[in-house]
């Protein structure tokens, strides 16, 4: 074949390859859009079934990229070739929760199960409702979480247990072990967020757990920060060999638990009330060993995700404002009434300390990255747009939360007086930390509890300062969040953004 053949023959294909481009785009994004006026519009992309959005990208909503697009109409984006839809309006999201059956969340819950070992044939056993009952086993342990987690009696005794643990932890005897970085005897230099994970995750496993866990997996915490380290790559499916150390911690924890659950009941007294029925459910429900490892340990893992996390972030905020903390410190004295090594008046500090529910009502505002998710089962009409069955629907929260129109014009900046100053925001539609409807967390009450008693009792026992960098002038900076991925919590620092501190013990007063 001649040169000039070959340049022609490669001309037609490119112009005939251009041409079909040309012609999907065209149809996809323009005529498409205008001959189905009731679906939501979708995000261009240039290649199709390519990644054009990750998830990340929906946070973009916060800065106003995409609201200026759709507006707070539902929109449509597709990741890897799926097309989903995705929820903006806080109206819009309240049609969902109304919608729970033909807008259903139990896929969601399967598909994350799954991650954690449980097949296809277990969660069949959880979620089919038998005959002659009114509730599937998932439905009725749900019952069971709000029973133990909302107000009354069985929150009252799981909390006290958990308050307890961490006013125990924090002293300046127990400050040793992984999150000291150099003991100078007076004065330790820390890693915050080791500090902050090892108490907090301590305290809410001898909570729940009877303290024969430690016995049966003696580096529970060790081998469960090396988890939460590597969990980013859980739901993305990776090969073996990059996820030896998630592997590697979760068999760890896992073998634990198998140990524990042989355990009689009278072995482990201490179990909670949710534990303790937990465990006696799954018996019933005739669920193997394995599988009961499984749902134990998805368990274990979302109740220790979050709050070390924000309590990090709580503390990051107060030692880069100073002049805050001090306030701070100014208003929850009076609950050390005994000094400030002493337990504080819990009353007081839950009912009279609103700069302490301000900040940190704030710092989850800005660090939590919440996403609720759903599945079509049925053609449905939401915000005046008809979703298609068979595809999931996306409602970022976190765009939620940076709303001008209802945080203010410094939505985007740390305002630690901003649920002081317009008290209805922690109740707004637009404010969902905590997801909502039915599967609003249930541990809502006592993890708002939890990390404001231990900013509290930090502030109050030690001298925490910020560690002076080695070159002139380099002063340590605020910690930069990963926000690769959103997580669905509270999100982490990045690699090395870690807080450095020094800390001494408060003189005593």
């Amino acid at each position: 074949m001649l040169v000039g053949d070959s340049t022609n023959h490669s001309a037609q294909i490119f112009g005939a390859v251009a041409a079909g481009w040309l012609g999907w785009y065209t149809w996809k994004f323009f005529i498409s859009p205008l001959l189905y006026r009731d679906e939501p519009k979708e995000l261009p992309y240039l290649i199709p079934c390519k990644i054009r959005i990750s998830l990340l990208d929906l946070s973009l909503y916060a800065n106003n990229t995409l609201r200026k697009r759709f507006g707070n109409d539902p929109w449509a984006v597709t990741i890897m070739g799926e097309s989903l839809y995705v929820i903006p309006s806080a109206e819009d999201v309240l049609a969902v929760y109304r919608a729970p059956k033909t807008l259903d969340f139990d896929p969601f819950i399967k598909e994350m199960l799954s991650k954690y070992g449980i097949t296809a044939e277990t969660a069949s056993k959880m979620f089919d409702t038998l005959p002659g009952q009114t509730k599937n086993w998932m439905e009725t342990m749900i019952e069971n979480f709000k029973t133990q987690m909302h107000p009354g009696e069985k929150l009252d005794h799981v909390q006290t247990r958990l308050l307890g643990f961490i006013d125990h932890s924090l002293v300046w005897g127990r400050l040793h072990g992984r999150m000291v970085l150099e003991d100078g005897g007076n004065e330790r230099v820390v890693s915050l967020y080791n500090w902050s994970e090892v108490v907090i995750v301590d305290a809410q496993t001898r909570a729940f757990f009877d303290d024969a866990l430690y016995k049966e997996c003696p580096d529970l915490l060790a081998q469960f920060q090396i988890y939460e380290d590597e969990a980013w790559k859980l739901p993305m499916d990776l090969p073996d060999f990059a996820t030896k150390a998630l592997r590697s911690s979760k068999i760890n924890i896992e073998s634990g638990l198998r140990r524990y659950l042989k355990l009689s009941r009278d072995e482990r007294p201490n179990d909670s009330w949710l534990i303790d029925i937990l465990c006696k459910d799954m018996d019933k429900l005739g669920l193997e060993e394995d599988q009961k490892v499984y749902v134990l340990f998805s368990f274990y893992r979302v109740m220790n995700a979050n709050a070390y996390k924000l309590v990090f972030w709580i503390i990051s905020y107060l030692l880069f404002h100073p002049q805050l903390m001090e306030e701070l410190k100014v208003e929850i004295e009076p609950a050390f009434r005994d000094g400030n090594h002493s337990t504080p008046d819990l009353s007081f500090l839950f009912d009279s300390c609103p700069l302490l529910a301000s900040i940190c009502e704030e710092v989850l505002r800005l660090t939590n990255w919440p996403i609720g998710t759903r599945t079509v089962q049925t053609d449905t009409i939401i915000g005046g747009k008809k979703l298609r069955q068979g595809r999931k629907l996306l409602m970022p929260y976190r765009a939620m939360h940076f709303d001008p129109a209802v945080f203010g014009a410094d939505a985007t900046a740390f305002n630690p007086k901003r649920f002081i100053m317009k008290k209805t925001l922690v109740t707004h539609k637009s404010y969902r930390p905590f997801g909502g409807a039915a599967h609003y967390c249930p541990g809502r009450y006592i993890a708002r509890r939890e990390v404001q008693m231990f900013t509290a009792v930090m502030l109050m026992r030690f001298e925490i300062t910020l560690l002076e960098g080695e070159g002139p002038g380099n002063r340590s900076h605020f910690p930069k969040m990963d926000d690769t991925l959103p997580s669905g919590g509270i999100q982490v620092p990045s690699k090395g953004e870690d807080l450095i501190v020094r800390v001494r013990p408060s003189k005593a007063v």
